[in-house]
C-alpha cells in the first residue's frame, strides 16, 4: 500500500508518523512545495523582529535523519496541480500514484477586498516571512497591519523591536471578540496602546491601500513603508477540487478525517468536520493523526476538543 501526503505542516508530519505506525510496510510520503523541511508555522512572526535567527533545534519540527530513521519519504519543492484518477500531478508533469491520499496543504492567506490589497505583504509561509525581513532590512520607518488578531500583534511586537512606528487596524468593535469581554479586551487595547511607536484602533476599515500608506473607509490616512495583511486564512481546496471530493469552506471530511472519496482524507487547516475548519497547531496534530490512521487501515474517530488562543506578545500573556 502506497498513501501519499500533500502538504509540509504539522498536520502532514503527524499524518505521515501515524500512518507508519499503523501500517509499519506501507510506503509512506510527504510531498511539499516548499523547499525545506517542515517546520513551525506559528515561530514565523518572531523572526521578523531584530536580529532573530532561526534556531533549528526549536522551529524545524523534525530532521532529515527522523525520516529517513522512520522510512518517510519526504520530497520538498513538490508542488501538486491536480489529482487525476489515483495519480497526483506535480507542476513537473510529473505523476505519482497512491493508494491512499491525505490533503494536509494547509490554506492560504486572505487578502481583503480592497484597492491596493494586492500590493500588502502576508505572512502564511517562509518564503513570506523571507520577503518581510529583506523589506524590513532595507529600511522601514512606517508600517500599518491590517488585522488586529494574535497574528496581527505578534507581527506588530516584531516590528517594535525595530523602532518601527507601526498601526493596527481591526475591523471588530474590540479586540479578540468571543474571547475577551468588552471590558477586558479596553484594558487590553489601553496596555498595548501605551506602548512606543505602537496605536492599535479597533472599529476601523482600510478602504484601500496605496503607494504612501492605508486609507480608511472614514477617509483617515496612515503612512506607511509596509503594509502587512494578517486577516485570516482560507483552506485551500483547489487540488481537492480537482479530484472532486466534496468541499465547502474546506474539505468536508467525517470523524475518521475521510472525504467524499474513501481513497482521500483530509486534516489540519485544509479539512472541515461538522461545518467548523482547523486552524490551531494542537488541532493540526490531532487530525493529522487520525487521517493517518485511517490511511493505513486502522479506523480511528477523531474528538475535537476546545483550543484556547494564546497571546504571547507585546509583553502580554493571554490564554483565551
Amino acid at each position: 500500500m502506497k498513501i501519499v501526503i500533500i502538504g509540509g505542516g504539522p498536520a502532514a508530519v503527524e499524518s505521515a508518523v501515524s500512518a507508519r505506525k499503523n501500517a509499519p510496510e506501507a510506503v509512506v510520503d510527504i510531498y511539499s512545495a516548499e523547499n525545506t523541511l517542515p517546520y513551525r508555522r506559528p515561530a514565523l512572526s518572531g523572526l521578523l523582529a531584530k536580529d532573530r535567527k532561526i534556531d533549528a533545534k526549536t522551529f524545524y519540527i523534525k530532521s532529515a535523519d527522523f525520516f529517513a530513521a522512520e522510512k518517510i519519504g519526504f520530497h520538498p519543492g513538490y508542488t501538486a496541480k491536480s489529482i487525476q484518477g489515483k495519480n497526483i500531478v506535480f507542476a513537473s508533469g510529473e505523476k505519482v500514484p497512491f493508494d491512499k491520499l491525505i490533503f494536509a496543504n494547509g490554506g492560504n492567506a486572505v487578502r481583503p477586498g480592497i484597492p491596493g490589497a494586492e500590493n500588502g505583504f502576508t505572512l502564511r509561509n517562509l518564503s513570506d516571512m523571507e520577503m518581510i525581513v529583506a523589506r524590513l532590512d532595507a529600511g522601514v520607518k512606517n508600517a500599518v497591519i491590517i488585522g488586529g488578531g494574535v497574528l496581527g500583534l505578534e507581527i506588530a511586537d516584531s516590528l517594535l523591536t525595530r523602532e518601527i512606528n507601526t498601526v493596527v487596524l481591526e475591523a471588530a468593535n474590540q479586540l479578540f471578540p468571543g474571547r475577551l469581554s468588552a471590558s477586558d479586551a479596553a484594558a487590553l487595547l489601553a496596555r498595548v496602546n501605551a506602548l512606543k511607536n505602537l496605536q492599535v484602533f479597533c472599529g476601523k476599515c482600510a478602504a484601500k491601500i496605496t503607494d504612501n500608506g492605508v486609507t480608511l473607509t472614514d477617509g483617515t490616512e496612515f503612512p506607511a513603508d509596509i503594509v502587512i495583511l494578517a486577516t485570516g486564512s482560507r483552506p485551500d481546496t483547489a487540488l481537492a477540487q480537482s479530484a472532486a471530493v466534496e468541499c465547502n469552506r474546506g474539505v468536508i471530511v467525517n470523524e475518521f478525517m475521510q472525504s467524499s472519496n474513501a481513497d482521500i482524507f483530509a486534516c489540519g487547516d485544509t479539512a472541515e468536520a461538522n461545518g467548523k475548519c482547523f486552524n490551531l497547531y494542537m488541532d493540526a496534530m490531532a487530525s493529522g493523526k487520525t487521517a493517518g490512521a485511517n490511511a493505513a487501515g486502522v479506523q480511528t474517530v477523531f474528538a475535537a476538543k476546545p483550543s484556547p488562543v494564546r497571546l504571547m506578545a507585546l509583553g502580554e500573556k493571554l490564554v483565551m
